[in-house]
């Protein structure tokens, strides 16, 4: 017998739903409620206000990516650690499409929305990349660098490369039909990605 879902996970996963599809803003917890069957009550029960529910999603989906980053960046060399922390952010952003839109949503939107806990969580993977960063000025393979700067390059390049799918899709078609190697794998992008990074960063 399949195992009954819990009203909390139910509000959860419907919460991630509407948050990653319409924004924080235009997302109501009536919305939720009805998408879970529920009354809107039976949300305040779980959760004291809209904030407190989002901010249980996007931490949840956060420390996520923190741990995952975490593990894949404990050993090897820099420029093995720096491809862990690039592959296995993108494969958050493959596997997690909800993820992947609320992040890129609170990147649009300059984290207005993003709430406090969470952006202390998202500082991990920050941490993760400053030491990585360090380690490979130790060893003599990278030179100085600008933590933020290669953390955007990286972020930037893997949530804009995700999220704008359907409009490369529309211009590779009306554009330049003959061109379809214009558009690679998402998976390929993160390789691609990892070598043009580790080039940069040991020039």
């Amino acid at each position: 017998m399949a195992e009954k879902i819990s009203k909390k996970k139910l509000i959860l996963e419907a919460a991630i739903t509407r948050f990653s599809m319409y924004g924080y803003e235009s997302t109501t917890l009536d919305m939720i409620a009805q998408d879970c069957h529920i009354t809107k009550p039976a949300i305040y029960y779980h959760f004291k206000d809209k904030a407190s529910l989002y901010e249980s999603v996007v931490c949840s989906q956060f420390s996520i990516v923190a741990e995952r980053i975490e593990a894949a960046t404990k050993e090897g060399s820099a420029p093995e650690r720096i491809g862990g922390y690039i592959s296995t952010f993108g494969e958050c952003l493959i596997n997690s499409p909800s993820f992947n839109a609320i992040f890129a949503r609170e990147i649009a939107g300059g984290a207005s929305t993003l709430p406090s806990k969470c952006t202390r969580i998202l500082s991990r993977t920050l941490l993760c990349l400053i030491d990585i960063l360090d380690d490979g000025k130790k060893e003599g393979i990278f030179g100085e660098e600008n933590p933020f700067m290669v953390q955007m390059m990286i972020v930037s390049t893997l949530t804009s490369y995700n999220t704008t799918s359907p409009l490369r899709e529309r211009i590779v078609e009306e554009f330049v039909p003959d061109r379809k190697s214009l558009e690679p794998h998402f998976e390929n992008v993160i390789e691609d990605l990892t070598q043009k990074i580790i080039k940069a960063l040991t020039c």
